[in-house]
């Protein structure tokens, strides 16, 4: 890995510049806690107005990332294996858009790369960094008996990626988070095609975990509206999440009773805990990664939770 001692921010390369590749050289710009080295794009176009924006070099070559001290992987997901395996290969800390992959296989063939050579590597679970996530993550204290995730949108047309890979690796993700990092013991699931599309648009899975956990995630490219919803319940409380709006409610059922003429009353009380919006998640992730490349967070950790998102979704697409 290339040092960055004596270097006050570390030099990034951007390979891909389509949706997320924008976004990303938008808040390595903003953050001020690395630089954009370099862009890198076959399409050398958009490659050079986004450089001539943010003031750095643009390349359709990947071999130039080499002078840099980390790249940002946001190409198409076909494409992931074969040029994560590159970057690594020059030496270069990694965080990859996801899915890492798209087969589990190359998934855990990149993680193992980075393991023997002692690289940082990272997948772009942004929820993860989402304030209302560690928010409820910050206030858990039993073990959940449900866990809900709902993560719908309207179709995409254009798309070539699963809905399980696109959307519902995410409330995977979430799922594995709030059971404490526990992989399930059974997964069971299916998944919907509209008629005119050619890769799922719709997925759904119910997980079940060896401490008694379980987890009820649906992805949704179908609806007409944006979705992203979750609960979690414990014994004695319930926590609503609404990730679009990024707030919290939190139900503690105190009572119920049946009165006369079969009247029926329940008292809960409801907590609206204080979330802490400390940035954008996107922001929070780079300075994560960031944080990766200094030595100041758990590498092995970091490449450690990759694995098991990619290995449920992988079940779900065996559906």
């Amino acid at each position: 890995m290339s040092s960055t001692i004596g270097r006050a921010r570390p030099r990034l390369a951007l390979v891909g510049v389509g949706s997320m590749g924008s976004n990303h050289a938008r808040v390595i710009a903003e953050q001020h806690v690395a630089d954009l080295a370099v862009i890198v794009d076959t399409d050398t176009a958009r490659a050079s107005r986004l450089a001539g924006l943010y003031g750095c070099e643009h390349s359709p070559d990947l071999s130039d990332a080499a002078g840099c001290d980390a790249a940002v992987l946001a190409t198409p997901t076909r494409l992931h294996a074969e040029q994560a395996r590159t970057l690594l290969e020059m030496n270069l800390p990694l965080l990859v858009e996801k899915p890492l992959t798209p087969s589990v296989v190359d998934t855990r063939l990149l993680v193992d790369l980075a393991t023997e050579a002692g690289l940082p590597l990272m997948c772009g679970f942004v929820e993860r960094f989402n304030p209302v996530v560690r928010t409820v993550l910050g206030l858990l204290e039993e073990r959940p008996v449900h866990i809900v995730g709902l993560r719908h949108s309207p179709h995409t047309p254009r798309t070539t990626l699963s809905v399980t890979l696109d959307l519902l690796i995410h409330e995977i993700d979430c799922a594995l988070l709030y059971a404490g990092g526990e992989s399930p013991i059974k997964v069971r699931s299916a998944i919907g095609t509209l008629p005119q599309g050619v890769v799922s648009d719709a997925a759904g899975c119910l997980l079940t975990f060896e401490s008694g956990t379980i987890a009820t995630l649906s992805a949704s490219r179908t609806a007409q509206h944006k979705v992203r919803w979750q609960t979690v319940d414990t014994p004695s409380v319930s926590y609503e999440i609404d990730l679009l709006r990024q707030n919290v409610t939190v139900y503690r059922h105190r009572s119920h009773e049946l009165g006369g003429s079969l009247s029926y009353r329940a008292e809960t009380l409801v907590e609206i805990p204080f979330v802490r919006h400390t940035g954008e998640p996107l922001a929070l992730q780079l300075e994560h990664f960031v944080s990766l490349l200094d030595g100041r967070h758990d590498v092995e950790a970091e490449r450690g939770r990759i694995l098991a998102p990619h290995e449920v979704a992988a079940i779900v697409e065996a559906a």
